[in-house]
């Protein structure tokens, strides 16, 4: 069954679309915060999920604290689900900035969700000592709030971790886990070997670069019949990058 046959409003059917959810089978498993999880924060998914958990396609999760489960006033309650927090667990997703710049929420509502969250154990951190700490390195910026979401306050919490885990945290933004991955070599931490490679793990950046922006090759793998060592000498004993690739894409 199609979600679009589903007796839901318009604007639901085009908001499950728009995170790739087409069939009703899709909904299996999922329960609020899954679905949440899946939206872009602030989104106001509280109509949504009351549409389909009326439908019994969705359910709670289990073992979560719902925002409307504790005493809490009417605006602050009204605030943290406008900005699509169902649940005090989410609370930790979100940094402070973040939070202070939720919608409808004022000094007096921030102080007693403070409270709520110390007397609940719940972290409310800070990204600014993330963004301290990494600004020395040269950091991208666009990267903190992606490092804030995997727990990452500084350069050693990179040791043992692949290029790939660094493009899955940079949400695979390859430009992105690029300039990182140099940042961290110039730095001497070596990312660990993984199943593939990336070209910028092979071959100088402005290479990777060109690589990916005119033949939107990332990987090694996606070069038939070449691996480490033959795309290393087949570069340096050409002219021409540019002719050399050609030639090693037009061979393969």
């Amino acid at each position: 069954m199609k979600i679009q046959d589903l007796n839901i409003s318009a604007d639901s059917k085009s908001a499950l679309k728009s995170i790739g959810l087409t069939m009703v089978s899709e909904l299996a498993g999922q329960n609020y915060i899954t679905l949440i999880n899946k939206f872009p924060k602030n989104y106001n998914i509280e109509p949504l999920i009351n549409e389909l958990n009326a439908l019994g396609y969705l359910l709670p999760p289990s073992n979560e604290i719902s925002v409307c489960d504790v005493p809490m006033s009417k605006r602050l309650q009204n605030a943290l689900i406008r900005n699509g927090v169902m649940y005090l667990s989410q609370l930790s997703s979100y940094s402070k900035e973040d939070i202070l710049h939720f919608r409808n929420l004022g000094e007096k509502t921030i102080l007693e969700l403070e409270q709520i969250c110390q007397e609940y154990n719940i972290e409310i951190r800070s990204m600014l000592s993330i963004r301290e700490y990494f600004d020395k390195y040269r950091f991208p910026s666009k990267i903190y709030p992606m490092l804030f979401q995997n727990n990452i306050s500084c350069i050693d919490d990179f040791k043992h971790m692949t290029a790939n885990d660094l493009y899955l945290i940079c949400q695979k933004d390859y430009i992105l886990t690029m300039q990182t991955y140099f940042i961290l070599k110039e730095n001497g931490l070596l990312l660990n070997d993984w199943q593939d490679k990336f070209i910028f793990e092979i071959l100088p950046g402005k290479n990777a670069a060109y690589l990916w922006k005119k033949h939107n090759i990332s990987m090694l793998s996606q070069i038939p019949d070449c691996n480490e060592c033959t795309l290393k000498e087949i570069v340096s004993s050409s002219n021409s990058f540019t002719a050399a690739i050609k030639e090693l894409l037009s061979f393969g």
